[in-house]
Parts: C-alpha cells; sequence; structure tokens
C-alpha cells in the first residue's frame, strides 16, 4: 500500500506543480492591465527539460511592493521572466518567514472570487496593498499590519490615479481586509494551505524584479493531513510529560483517531527527524487530537532529551501524514532524593497559671508527600531555660497526635509550671517517602507567673441611726459654745 501511494505521489508531482519538488521555470508573463500588478503565463517551462509548468493559464501577482513588476508588454518589454519555483518564505521580502506564505494563500482562498476575479478596481487595489503588506510588513504579529506604515500604505493612495472612481469603496474596501488579516493571520497555522485553488510561490531570479504568488484555478490534488505535535512537564525522572498535537487537512479530510499514532522518544541528541533517530519508550494510537498521551520518565530516561512524535491519519483521502516530532524538552535530571517533612509550630497565650496556651504549626515537604495526621505528634514542654532544642531538654506536660496541620492542640498552665518558660514542639510525619521529620520546637512564652486575685475593697465603718441622734445635741452644743465665744 504504502509503495502504491508513493507510485501515486510521483505521478501527481509530474502533472501538478505543487506536488514536484523546487525546481527552475521561465518564460513570458504578459501583463493586461487590471489595477493590479498581475499578469498571466501559458508557457512557462522548467529550464531542466523544457516541460510545461502548468497545462492552464497560471495567474502571477507582485507580493513584493519594491522592485518592478517582471512583465512584459508595448510600453515596457522586460526580459524573460524566470523564477524558482516552491521558494516558500525565500520569496517574502518581510520577517513574517512560514507565516507570511501561509497568510497570502489564505488571503487569495478567501478573496481572489469576489476582490480580484469579479471585484471592482477599487477592490482589487486593496488586494494589492493587503499582498504587499504580507510580503513585505507582516511578521506574524496583528500590529505588523498597518494601512498607514511600512512598505505598503493604503491610506497613502488616491485610487482614481489607477482608474477607480470612488475613494470612499477603496477605504473601505482595504481597511475590511486589513482588519480581516488582524483577526485571522496571527493564529493562522503555518501549514495552511488552499484546497480550492492550486497557489505556489515564486522568487524572481532577477533582483530587480518582484516576486510573486503565483495561482492556478483548479483545486490541488489531495494531500496528506499533517499535525502539529507539543510536549510540557518537568523532565526529571519520575515526572509525568504530556503530548498533545493539532490536526490539519488542506482538503478538509477529517481526522481517523484509531489511525493517528503517537511515539514517546529518547535520544541523547538535542533534535531529531523521525522516530527512528532516537529510542521509543511509549507508543500507541493517540484516539484524536483532543486526547493528550503521557508517560512517566524513567531511571533510564536520565541525561537524554525527550520528544513526542505524531503521525496523523485521516479517514479519507490521501494518508496518512508525516511523521512529525517535537524540539526536545531535557535533558532529563535525575530524581532528587525523598527528604523528611518539615513544621514550623508556634505558641500563643498568656504565661500565667490557670491560663491557657494554644500550639499551631505548618506542614510542608520539598517532594509535595502529604501530612499523616495521626502520625505528626506535639509536645508541651516546660523549662527553667529560655530555650531548648528538643523536647528532652525539659519537662513534657502535655502530648499526642496533632491531627493534622489545621488543628490546635492547649495545654491549660499548672501552678507546678510557675516560674517556667513554655514550649510548643512538633515532629512531622509524612504519608509516603522519607518520614518523620525532626522534632522542632518553637521559642518560649514566660516565664509563668502567678494568677493574680483582685481583692473586695474594705468597707468603711458607718453610724447607727441611734449614735447619729446622740450626736445632734453636742454638734448643736459645740455649735452654741462656739457662737458665744466669738461674741465675747
Amino acid at each position: 500500500m504504502r509503495q502504491q501511494m508513493l507510485t501515486l505521489a510521483a505521478a501527481l508531482a509530474m502533472a501538478v506543480p505543487g506536488l514536484s519538488s523546487a525546481a527552475f521555470v521561465s518564460g513570458p508573463v504578459n501583463y493586461n492591465f487590471s489595477s493590479i500588478y498581475s499578469g498571466t503565463s501559458e508557457n512557462l517551462t522548467y529550464d531542466a527539460d523544457g516541460a510545461l509548468y502548468s497545462d492552464e493559464p497560471v495567474l502571477l501577482i507582485c507580493i513584493d511592493h519594491s522592485t518592478q513588476p517582471p512583465f512584459a508588454n508595448a510600453a515596457t518589454p522586460v526580459p524573460q521572466a524566470q523564477f524558482d519555483t516552491e521558494a516558500g518564505a525565500s520569496a517574502i521580502k518581510g520577517a513574517s518567514g512560514a507565516a507570511g506564505e501561509a497568510a497570502i494563500y489564505w488571503l487569495l482562498d478567501q478573496y481572489y472570487l469576489s476582490y480580484y476575479k469579479n471585484g471592482s478596481v477599487e477592490q482589487r487595489r486593496a488586494l494589492q496593498y493587503a499582498l504587499w503588506e504580507l510580503g513585505n510588513d507582516y511578521d506574524g504579529s496583528a500590529a505588523s499590519i498597518n494601512i498607514s506604515a511600512g512598505a505598503s500604505r493604503p491610506a497613502s493612495e488616491n485610487v482614481i490615479e489607477y482608474g477607480g472612481s470612488d475613494q470612499a469603496a477603496f477605504v473601505s474596501a482595504y481597511n475590511s481586509l486589513y482588519d480581516a488579516m488582524k483577526a485571522s493571520l496571527p493564529t493562522l497555522r503555518t501549514s495552511y494551505r488552499s484546497g480550492t485553488y492550486t497557489m505556489d510561490l515564486f522568487r524572481n531570479r532577477d533582483p530587480a524584479y518582484q516576486h510573486m504568488v503565483a495561482l492556478i484555478e483548479r483545486a490541488p490534488p489531495n494531500t496528506v493531513p499533517i499535525a502539529e505535535p507539543t510536549i510540557t512537564g518537568t523532565s526529571q525522572v519520575g515526572s509525568t510529560v504530556t503530548g498533545s498535537y493539532t490536526y490539519a487537512d488542506n482538503n478538509n479530510d477529517v481526522e481517523n483517531p484509531s489511525g493517528t499514532t503517537y511515539q514517546f522518544v529518547t535520544s541523547a541528541s538535542p533534535s531529531i527527524s523521525s522516530s527512528s533517530d532516537g529510542t521509543v519508550v511509549a507508543s500507541g494510537t493517540t484516539g484524536g487530537a483532543s486526547q493528550t498521551p503521557t508517560y512517566t520518565l524513567q531511571p533510564a530516561d536520565q541525561d537524554k532529551n525527550i520528544f513526542f512524535c505524531v503521525r496523523p491519519d485521516a479517514q479519507t483521502g490521501a494518508t496518512p501524514g508525516l511523521e512529525v516530532c517535537t524540539t526536545a524538552l531535557g535533558p532529563v535530571t535525575e530524581l532528587p532524593p525523598n527528604v523528611v517533612p518539615t513544621a514550623v509550630p508556634s505558641i500563643t497565650g498568656t504565661p500565667q497559671v490557670g491560663s491557657t496556651v494554644t500550639g499551631s504549626y505548618t506542614y510542608a515537604d520539598n517532594n509535595s508527600d502529604v501530612e499523616n495526621p495521626s502520625g505528626t505528634t506535639y509536645q508541651f514542654v516546660t523549662s527553667p531555660n529560655p530555650s531548648i532544642s528538643s523536647s528532652s531538654d525539659g519537662t513534657v506536660v502535655a502530648s499526642g497526635t496533632t491531627g493534622g496541620a489545621g488543628q490546635t492542640p492547649t495545654y491549660t498552665l499548672q501552678a507546678a509550671d510557675l516560674n517556667q518558660y513554655v514550649f510548643f514542639c512538633v515532629k512531622p510525619a509524612a504519608q509516603t517517602g522519607a518520614s518523620p521529620g525532626l522534632e522542632v520546637c518553637t521559642s518560649p512564652v514566660g516565664p509563668v507567673t502567678t494568677r493574680v486575685v483582685q481583692q473586695a475593697p474594705t468597707p468603711v465603718p458607718g453610724l447607727g441611726p441611734w449614735a447619729l441622734m446622740g450626736l445632734t445635741p453636742l454638734i448643736a452644743l459645740l455649735g452654741i459654745r462656739r457662737q458665744r465665744k466669738h461674741i465675747g
């Protein structure tokens, strides 16, 4: 079956330019004024053997703004056009690369019929500026698409000078194109190709003339599906890495989930072309582009790079596609030694006989081992010393299991704790991995003092009613004597 597919592909390559390998073609390109720098050739031939490039007319539209169009006409005769076919990003002067090539195909796929073939002068001029924008200024971002900046500036043109009659229609046309490009191109896959027209990018061998996009009004042959895989995760022994991919088919052939295969591959090399360049450590069918196969890195993978490779399969049409591998994740490092958990305790409360002090703590484990609530222990400890290293340096007055870091054990200070410092000590335990951790004690509260007893005030003695009655004549007598003494 594979040999049959290769034979079919070879036959199609001879009949359809899009499937042949890159080659040098030459021939006349005739320009008929159409408000856009485009020309048609029916006689482009391969330099190697003189065979026709296409048995149908080839439309060529300029995508390079800074040089002359390579068209022959009575007013301006030019040498026979000479192009490298399948030039890809090398025919684009801007910094967009493969994204620019896909963008040009997308633009003509969407607007060739309405703006070029059946469009007005204003629409064709707008389409020309859009192609120049992609060939010169586009860098893959929406910000680089600008009607007033760069080599292509439609906002500076008066369309009347090019045979148009409605400047407002021209402004509307180019604004619509530029808005559509800003919205769609930054997320367009770089492998985008038309399923409606056969298209190619031509690089002009003469630097005095423009590079072109070639379009034949014939659907391209059914092509195989395309996958773009990615791999994520931590490249460390014991960690899990995840593969994912996007599926695309320029003929809209639906993916065959049970036919698309994946392979996780390790290699000492930082790059591979296919899974055969490394060691396959896991493989299977993906189940479709929505699925994300995983692989857990093993000790044998240490110091190697890990890749995720996908070969897409379609339910109909040409299939399967080519296997594609990600860039490397790695090198894989060894698993760090499992360490014991740690606790940071604290103690609060009033250091006074009869008062309650409360202990709390935080739990941590560098290996993410979960705490064992029934294994973590605590101890309240008293000591005449203001610092201790462990509970053995003092007297344990209360102890138990904490029940987990969210719990807060308490202790009520006793008379025996008077003048002592109080500490809260915790030894953390994990459910898995290295355990238990080291016991850690707080700084103290204290020293513990006695409870201050509030005494009731001593009552002031009062005079009864009989005593007051007896005092009344005496006070009156003293008042009379004082008055007589004053008169005398």
